[in-house]
Order: structure tokens, then C-alpha cells, then sequence
């Protein structure tokens, strides 16, 4: 009952998020934009550090714009009619939001400036071959598409964003971090080893009545294809 009621409670706040996703333009832009810079970053020598205050400034932003959206509705529930302190609440919160976005855009300055400065160097430039960067981005791409999947096939698929849906998230994310470790090492064992791991991963959603066969086949060739197209294509 305490592993349902757990997992209950990281639907319903990714519902929440996906209702905002759905209702509200301004966080459809932050959800394009997150998606855009993380990919972007794949193309500069973006230090951890960088790194890490990039995706400070984002979250930072996304929520603020939730908090200003749920204080809008809950005055928009309470009051009916034009009310001065009503407008006051809601000019501070949209303040707010637009604080962070300030300061995600003077982030964004300091460190993009310099790498846009040359701009006739920048065919040359080589995406950063740490594996640990490219391995944290590929499965960043893959939490943020497998949420927009099946937000996109919530209503003909079913399920939640946690359990079942248009596809395995577990399987997609076993299986890119089997096919990293794969590309990584030279050994074939620890290949086989890390495959049959993300095998019984999928196997499991299907066994536990989650999943569909289909819907793990096509999580795992997601995860494979991210991956894949990370390290080989895109480094």
C-alpha cells in the first residue's frame, strides 16, 4: 500500500505539471526552451559548472511560472469580481516570474556570449567528449521525450506518467544506459551484462501487468536511438 501511495504521489505531481503544460502557453515555451538549450549545450566546450546554472536558471523560471499559476487560479477561485488586492497578488507573482526570467537571461549571456563571439569558428567547434556530460544529457532527452510522448498519447493510451502509457520509460532509460555503457567499454561481457540488465527491466513492466510488449519494444528502441545518436551522431 505504501509503494502504490508513493507512486500515487509522483503522478499526481506530474500531473500537475502536465496541466500547467497543457493550459498555460508561457510554460509550453519553458518546456521548448529547456529541451533547446540542453540540446544546444551539446555543441560548446559548456563546463559542469555552466552546466549546472543553466539548469538552475530553467528550473528557477518553470517554477516560479507554476507557483504565479496556481496563485492566478486559486484568486481567480475566490474572487468574482474586480478586486484591488486581487490585481496586487497577481502583478507580484507575474513579477516574480519575470525576475527569473531576467536572470535566466543574463545566465544565458555569460555563458553562451563568448562561444557565439566567433561565429566563423563555430562549424569547428566539437561537442565536449566527457562521456558523464553526454551520458547526464541522453538521459535527460529521454525523461523529457518519454513525458512528452505520452502526454501527446495520454488519451489513447492510457495509464499514468509513472505506470504504463505510450511507452516504457524504465525500458527506454535501461536500455540507454546499456547501450552508453556498451559504447564505453571494451569489453563484451559487461555489454552482455548491461543489455540482459535493461532486458529484464522491460521484461518486468511486462510481467507486472504495466506495459504492453509493443510499448516496451518501442521504449527500448528509443533509449537505444538516443543514445546512439549522442554519442555517434552528434560527438
Amino acid at each position: 500500500m505504501k509503494k502504490f501511495s508513493f507512486i500515487s504521489s509522483f503522478n499526481y505531481a506530474v500531473q500537475g505539471i502536465i496541466s500547467v503544460l497543457k493550459t498555460e502557453r508561457n510554460m509550453k515555451f519553458h518546456y521548448a526552451a529547456c529541451l533547446g538549450v540542453i540540446l544546444i549545450s551539446l555543441f560548446f566546450d559548456i563546463s559542469s559548472t555552466e552546466f549546472m546554472l543553466m539548469l538552475f536558471s530553467i528550473t528557477l523560471v518553470i517554477f516560479a511560472e507554476m507557483i504565479n499559476t496556481a496563485i492566478e487560479r486559486t484568486v481567480d477561485l475566490v474572487v468574482q469580481e474586480y478586486n484591488p488586492i486581487a490585481k496586487y497578488v497577481k502583478d507580484v507573482s507575474a513579477g516574480a516570474v519575470l525576475i527569473t526570467a531576467l536572470n535566466a537571461v543574463v545566465v544565458a549571456y555569460l555563458v553562451f556570449y563568448d562561444k557565439f563571439a566567433s561565429m566563423g569558428d563555430l562549424l569547428l567547434f566539437k561537442i565536449k567528449n566527457a562521456p558523464n556530460h553526454l551520458a547526464f544529457v541522453s538521459l535527460l532527452i529521454i525523461i523529457i521525450g518519454t513525458v512528452g510522448a505520452k502526454l501527446l498519447m495520454a488519451k489513447k493510451s492510457g495509464g499514468t506518467y509513472f505506470q504504463g502509457g505510450a511507452l516504457s520509460g524504465h525500458s527506454a532509460i535501461a536500455f540507454c544506459a546499456a547501450t552508453i555503457i556498451s559504447m564505453l567499454t571494451e569489453n563484451s561481457l559487461i555489454t552482455i551484462c548491461s543489455m540482459g540488465l535493461a532486458f529484464l527491466v522491460a521484461e518486468s513492466r511486462i510481467e507486472g501487468g504495466i506495459h504492453k510488449v509493443s510499448e516496451t519494444v518501442v521504449g527500448a528502441i528509443f533509449g537505444i536511438c538516443v543514445a546512439i545518436f549522442i554519442f555517434k551522431v552528434v560527438g
